[in-house]
């Protein structure tokens, strides 16, 4: 049971009840709603991500995968098990990235990826070894990417977590 009550879709501002009206159901959405001028932007970002990065479909996967278990969030990582199989993610590379092996992909830049967003959600700084390492294997643009997935997936499962969701 949430800690918080799911708003209801009839007490929201119409704007907001509309669009999720338009959406399947999901809980981060529906409780994301106590706060309506954040609903849409979250929207946004959220198909962005799903739309227009540079990094590939599995790389993001893997980046939600780490962050899902690195934030203990059973919940954010239940519902990127289908998504990452289409992304060509195996169960035993899901399972064992989620569980925190981040040597467990054969390709060295996606080791270097999850390393780096350890790196990131383990302290405010790293190690300049990590960061060259990163540089290596992505661009600017995609490092950029890897900080914003970590900050936006932190935050929902830190929202699912507290929220009990």
């Amino acid at each position: 049971m949430a800690r918080l009550p799911y708003p209801s879709r009839d007490a929201m501002p119409v704007e907001t009840a509309d669009l999720l009206n338009g959406l399947p159901r999901n809980n981060i959405t529906d409780m994301l709603a106590h706060a309506p001028s954040l609903t849409e932007p979250f929207l946004r970002m959220a198909q962005a991500q799903f739309t227009a990065l540079e990094l590939s479909d599995r790389q993001r996967e893997l980046v939600i995968l780490a962050i899902s278990g690195l934030v203990e969030c059973d919940y954010e990582y239940v519902q990127h098990v289908p998504i990452s199989a289409a992304a060509g993610v195996d169960a035993d590379l899901r399972d064992r990235v989620h569980g925190g092996d981040f040597d467990a992909p054969d390709d060295p830049g996606e080791r270097a990826m999850l390393a780096f967003v350890a790196a990131v959600l383990r302290a405010p700084r790293m190690t300049d070894e990590v960061f060259a390492t990163i540089r290596r294997h992505l661009t600017d643009r995609q490092i950029v990417e890897v900080l914003q997935l970590v900050g936006f997936y932190w935050g929902v499962g830190r929202m699912s977590t507290m929220l009990e969701l």
